[in-house]
């Protein structure tokens, strides 16, 4: 049986890639001209205000090139699950998608240091490291032979917990007994049982109803998460943890990164670059009117927490990263090195 549905899953990913290509002909012949179009896939859902500022990337791509490359963009997951964008990258058939770094660790574990609870000791640390870490740009190239490399980041924001109950949460004891929505991630359910909660994985999707139900007493995850998807109508408390920055990743594919110049791999990474900064440039706003946008729905807001029983209790999952090889350690201590000396980590 399992067998058997292992081979539909494969014949059903082949024919996603097949229908994927030739949709993609079809507008390449409809488009055909001196202009370079790449086509960037992401699962965003359009019209939102992280799809507008991830359509930047095209304005900015244009003023770049002189209108001489465009970015053609498929949000809202037109092109199937993140997986399967990776996959059509790798295959050539995708120029580039925008993917969380907790997919990309299914393609090269390195990856998955960016799940690591509390690697990141704010939002200053966050930035500063993604963007001058010498181990991080390493770790974007080290992936060509797999079809794929890493060309820039997206700055989402920290996650946090939020919970039905009106209660801040700064220790493992306050979660203790309580089931928490947790993504499809080892690391992330280690995370929320290091920090003294019963992780239930489940699909983002499925959280409002999971909430609605009493399947789950809470979840974590961004400010935006909780307002866009509702959930501030179903919990009373939302705590600032910052237990994680998981940056989503801009990769393009090998093949397509190989065929242009110099001068057309730098307009590409400027454009990119603009189009974070863009977005960080709007992010804390965004951040303030979808709090301000809780509490009108009676969520009350914890800030400026003690952090320091969270970040002990979650050690154990950066030693285990650490333990993985040179290599890991190497891109670990590259990290934290950016770390400010009044930073979280004097706290750990």
């Amino acid at each position: 049986m399992k067998k058997n549905l292992k081979r539909l899953g494969a014949l059903l990913t082949a024919a996603a890639l097949v229908l994927a290509a030739l949709t993609f002909i079809r507008v390449k012949r409809a488009n055909a001209s001196n202009t370079i179009q790449i086509r960037l896939g992401h699962n965003q859902q359009g019209g939102t205000e992280i799809a507008n500022t991830i359509a930047k990337f095209d304005e900015f791509t244009r003023q770049e090139s002189g209108e001489k490359m465009s970015v053609k963009i498929y949000p809202s997951g037109q092109l199937g699950s993140e997986t399967s964008e990776v996959e059509m990258v790798q295959a050539g058939i995708l120029d580039m998608a925008k993917v969380s770094s907790n997919t990309l660790g299914q393609f090269d574990s390195r990856y998955s240091i960016f799940a690591i609870p509390y690697l990141f000791k704010g939002q200053e640390h966050y930035y500063k490291s993604m963007e001058k870490s010498q181990a991080v740009k390493d770790l974007f190239r080290a992936t060509a032979n797999k079809g794929f490399i890493a060309i820039g980041y997206y700055a989402n924001g920290s996650r946090n917990f939020y919970l039905k109950e009106n209660v801040k949460v700064d220790s493992p004891s306050v979660l203790a007994g309580k089931k928490i929505r947790s993504m499809v991630s080892s690391t992330s359910m280690s995370m929320i049982t290091a920090l003294g909660g019963t992780p239930v994985p489940m699909a983002a999707s499925e959280t409002y109803s999971a909430l609605q139900q009493g399947i789950v007493d809470g979840a974590e995850n961004t400010e935006l998460a909780l307002t866009v998807d509702g959930h501030e109508d179903l919990v009373s408390s939302y705590t600032y943890t910052e237990h994680q920055y998981s940056p989503d990743i801009f990769i393009i594919s090998t093949k397509k990164w190989n065929s242009l110049t110099d001068e057309q791999r730098e307009q590409l990474t400027n454009a990119l670059e603009k189009t974070n900064d863009n977005f960080k440039s709007a992010y804390n706003r965004m951040m303030d009117e979808a709090m301000d946008q809780a509490r009108q729905h009676g969520v009350t807001v914890y800030k400026e927490i003690d952090k320091s029983e969270l970040i002990r209790a979650v050690q154990p999952i950066h030693q285990k990263y650490i333990d993985r090889g040179a290599e890991y350690q190497a891109l670990y201590d590259d990290i934290e090195s950016y770390a400010g000396a009044s930073s979280q980590g004097a706290e750990k």
